[in-house]
């Protein structure tokens, strides 16, 4: 008798165990739940629809059922699995009750809704899915002055998303910089600057302690101010989503994460359960640099999760390593990139960093349309790399892919600053900005 899979989620780590499985047995049986009208689809350009970037949501959608069910994957969607019987190998949904063999809890993450007064008022938007993406997108047609809470990659995005459209756009955050899960204060202020040249209002260091209106949002109160309002959008991060985990008795850690060990496998009662794994948003994961657990929202993440969780469905014995979440943003016509740990971060953990910053230009200074780009490297005492941070128009995604592949290896920074780099006039300076940021940190100006 053949196995049978079961996969809660639908999502960026879920499909991704399901179509790996499926490619190397066809025997298994595979069943996939999620709560969603819509799966398979890229949330990471929602924005750049609402922009005009892309043409249409549909754009987003890679995958069909008609492509899962070719593939002999049973993909149930609009039902929400609302029991896990770990001890009985079984899950309940709705009035069914099916066994599994394998499982696999893939539930990802949900919206953090702060104890803001009003923000149950109709014009109030959370972004967690492409059903939320089609309430917001109806309503920015009526809209002339939005509000986004949270200055994190999303929020900026969409506040850029909202500006293109012709929108008065006001953005509040109540640290002292945008993006500060990604930047430090001076690299982040060079992001406010070009923001602020956009027409973008930036408030930072801003508390939102109020969302006034009758039925609708019209108002937004912050730091003892009131500002008019038709839209806001809550975007200050996302928390696990593990209540159904939770409830069969499986472990989560500090983070609010499922704990599971590198094969990701979810513990109950003291002990890894073998047929049980756990991947993407809802799990623990070990940070590169402090050691310490950590959540990575990263749609990247993921995927790799997944498909380690599919290696050992298959008997492959995979293991999933530490991370360093390199991330990128992409804010109008500004790349932001950063890869390991912020000198907050770091210092939150014990770590003092050294820095070292340089800004130069993506191409040689006499060819034409050179973009100006900004570097900031972050080691340890022992100096070895713990941080980089990119700011251009362009060639950043590269950038932080190196540091992400260096930092894992432990490289220190004179290794970056004796590094070989290419070049060519158009594409690249003699010297690459990295190697100099690195220098900055082995001689130190006066």
């Amino acid at each position: 008798m053949s196995k049978h899979l079961v996969i809660i989620g639908a999502g960026a780590a879920g499909l991704p165990v399901a179509s790996h499985v499926r490619k190397k047995n066809k025997d298994i049986e595979i069943t996939v739940i999620t709560d969603r009208e819509y799966f398979a689809y890229s949330p990471c350009g929602i924005p750049f629809v609402l922009s005009g970037a892309i043409s249409s949501f549909d754009s987003l959608i890679m995958r069909n059922e008609e492509y899962y069910r070719d593939l002999n994957i049973n993909l149930i969607n609009r039902t929400s699995v609302t029991r896990i019987d770990i001890d009985n190998n079984s899950i309940l949904y709705g009035t069914e009750k099916i066994k599994y063999d394998i499982l696999v809890i893939a539930s990802g993450a949900k919206p953090i809704s702060p104890p803001i007064p009003g923000i149950d008022l109709e014009g109030v938007y959370f972004l967690n899915s492409l059903e939320d993406a089609f309430k917001i997108s109806n309503a920015i047609t009526s809209s002339k002055n939005p509000t986004i809470i949270g200055a994190g990659a999303i929020g900026l995005e969409m506040a850029h998303a909202f500006l293109k459209k012709g929108l008065k756009v006001r953005v509040i955050e109540m640290k002292d910089h945008v993006l500060p899960n990604l930047l430090d204060k001076d690299m982040g202020d060079i992001v406010s600057e070009y923001l602020s040249s956009l027409k973008m209002e930036i408030h930072t260091s801003t508390v939102a302690s109020a969302l006034l209106g009758d039925k609708k949002v019209e108002y937004i109160q912050a730091n003892g101010n009131k500002y008019p309002t038709d839209l806001v959008l809550v975007s200050v991060g996302v928390r696990p989503n593990v209540k159904l985990a939770v409830d069969a008795g499986i472990e989560t850690g500090a983070t609010g994460g499922i704990i599971t060990d590198a094969s990701l496998r979810v513990k109950r009662k003291g002990r890894f359960i073998e047929n049980v794994y756990a991947c993407g948003n809802c799990v623990e994961a070990t940070d590169i640099i402090t050691h310490k657990p950590t959540i990575s929202a990263l749609g990247s993440t993921a995927i790799r999760q997944g498909i380690v969780v599919a290696d050992n469905i298959l008997g492959k014995n995979s293991v999933f390593g530490s991370i360093s979440s390199p991330s990128i943003a992409v804010v109008g016509e500004l790349e932001i990139g950063s890869v390991g740990v912020t000198k907050e971060k770091a210092i939150d953990y014990g770590i003092y960093p050294i820095e070292g910053k340089a800004r130069g230009l993506t191409r040689a200074r006499y060819y034409p349309r050179g973009e100006e780009i900004y570097v900031k490297i972050l080691s340890d005492s022992d100096y070895r790399v713990i941080g980089t941070q990119v700011i251009s128009k362009e060639g950043v995604k590269g950038r932080i892919d190196a540091m992400s592949l260096l930092i894992g290896r432990k490289t220190t920074v004179h290794q970056v600053a004796t590094s070989e780099t290419s070049y060519a006039p158009p594409i690249s300076s003699v010297l690459d900005p990295l190697t100099m940021a690195a220098r900055k940190i082995i001689e130190p100006e006066e």
